[in-house]
């Protein structure tokens, strides 16, 4: 299924993000960042991500010690830890973690290859990958690898160009698209993640068509 996150519209009331972006026929992945709206409560399907919460615009995920603090469907992954990336992915006992770009754990294939390693589940965000690509942390083998991992449990997709996590509109030659389209026809929570303040709804709805492939 298809996803709009409500980061789409950051910074907006919650309940006016998501009756924005329901209206568009999604469910919506429930993302940090939106002025809270104490009992809202989505009629669509959702997701929920990182620090997500009804009453304040973002909780705390990780304590000092690595440990997740959320029951999120997805998180990003910590900073900084305190132990090693590979002795911190043995202890699990976390959410699905997303890949990330530097500065994040998760940031570099290495790390996304530890991951795999031990099975960990992952929501793959393509923009991420590109980034990773852009700064030469990730080989090609390594996003083959990913790919074709057996443990995606979730896809985001969004633009950039290679320098800052931008959330960009796609286009139709954004890194990942196709994978990303192929992956929600095989059942994948798939989560668009693109800025949407300044599109109207036409370039709204054709974001989602990039995403599934057909026309707006």
């Amino acid at each position: 299924m298809l996803f709009l996150a409500t980061s789409c519209l950051q910074g907006r009331p919650l309940d006016r993000a998501c009756a924005e972006l329901a209206a568009l026929d999604v469910g919506l992945q429930l993302a940090p960042g939106n002025h809270p709206t104490p009992g809202h409560a989505p009629t669509v399907p959702t997701r929920t991500h990182h620090g997500f919460s009804f009453t304040l615009r973002r909780v705390d995920v990780w304590d000092a010690a690595g440990r997740c603090l959320v029951g999120a469907d997805s998180v990003h992954p910590p900073r900084v830890l305190a132990d090693p990336v590979e002795a911190w992915l043995e202890r699990g006992g976390f959410p699905v973690l997303e890949t990330m770009y530097a500065g994040h754990v998760l940031g570099t294939g290495a790390e996304l290859d530890a991951a795999m390693d031990r099975g960990v589940s992952l929501a793959v965000d393509v923009s991420h990958v590109f980034l990773q690509r852009a700064a030469g942390t990730i080989t090609e083998a390594t996003w083959r690898r990913l790919a074709d991992y057996d443990r995606v449990a979730e896809v985001h997709v969004s633009a950039n160009d290679g320098r800052s996590d931008a959330h960009r509109p796609l286009a139709e030659d954004t890194f990942g698209l196709g994978w990303a389209r192929a992956r929600l026809r095989a059942g994948t929570p798939t989560v668009l993640e693109c800025y949407m303040h300044r599109l109207d709804e036409r370039a709204r709805r054709r974001q989602i068509a990039l995403v599934r492939g057909g026309d707006a």
